[in-house]
């Protein structure tokens, strides 16, 4: 377990060591309807002033789309508590349903890790929860370390073994509406995507494969789905 901590640690620093670049735009609050929502949704224990992995990114694909864009942090708990997913869903369902009914022309782009990936999953999943114009004005979607991961999805990317899934996986097709807007990162040796024992919980994540995002290339892959995503 040492071992684990330590290895957790000294990705998190390094990642915390990368340059970050600005962002392309106000909190939405000040920006009115930005043409592009940037979401995120963070990881367990990630810090709510913004995700080590996922903020990054956001501001990337901010910088890059050559659109008015801004990047929103998801407000939930991120805990390990069994009630925090929950909370994000309701959260997620809120923040889409609401952008979408005051600014019905703004594009959406959701970005998940790990719990985080869980909470987006388990968002477009339950149809009944989006509207349909919320639903229809989201673009691309992107989650790194998902345990709803399927590992038969063909919008899955990474060097995963395919006979495993995640430790909560979604069946076959469950996210089928949106298919073509997907990518779902997975890599070997992350037991929160890759067969872990669901009774391990948050043990899960203490794998080296589920901080590999932070130093391979899926951030890099991410952000091109995006941008041809959104046309640019």
């Amino acid at each position: 377990m040492r071992g684990r901590i330590l290895l957790h640690s000294t990705v998190i620093a390094a990642a915390l060591a990368l340059p970050t670049l600005p962002s392309a735009a106000a909190d939405p609050g000040d920006a009115g309807c930005a043409e592009v929502r940037v979401v995120t949704v963070r990881g367990t224990l990630e810090p709510q002033s913004g995700s080590l992995l996922l903020t990054p990114l956001g501001r990337r694909i901010a910088q890059e789309s050559g659109l008015r864009t801004t990047v929103t942090e998801l407000e939930y708990p991120a805990s390990m508590n069994p009630d925090s997913g929950v909370r994000g869903v309701e959260n997620l369902t809120a923040l889409l349903n609401e952008a979408t009914a005051g600014c019905p022309d703004q594009r959406l782009v959701l970005l998940g890790y790990s719990q985080g990936g869980r909470v987006i999953g388990n968002t477009l999943n339950a149809r009944n929860l989006l509207t349909e114009q919320a639903s229809a004005r989201i673009d691309a979607i992107a989650m790194f370390g998902s345990p709803l991961f399927n590992g038969a999805e063909p919008y899955n990317r990474g060097n995963f073994d395919p006979a495993l899934s995640g430790t909560g996986s979604l069946p076959l097709g469950a996210l089928a509406d949106y298919a073509d807007r997907v990518r779902d990162f997975c890599n070997a040796g992350d037991r929160a995507c890759q067969g872990g024992d669901p009774a391990a919980g948050f043990g899960n994540a203490l794998s080296y494969g589920h901080f590999a995002y932070f130093v391979n290339d899926n951030r890099d892959q991410a952000a091109a789905f995006v941008r041809e995503r959104l046309g640019r």
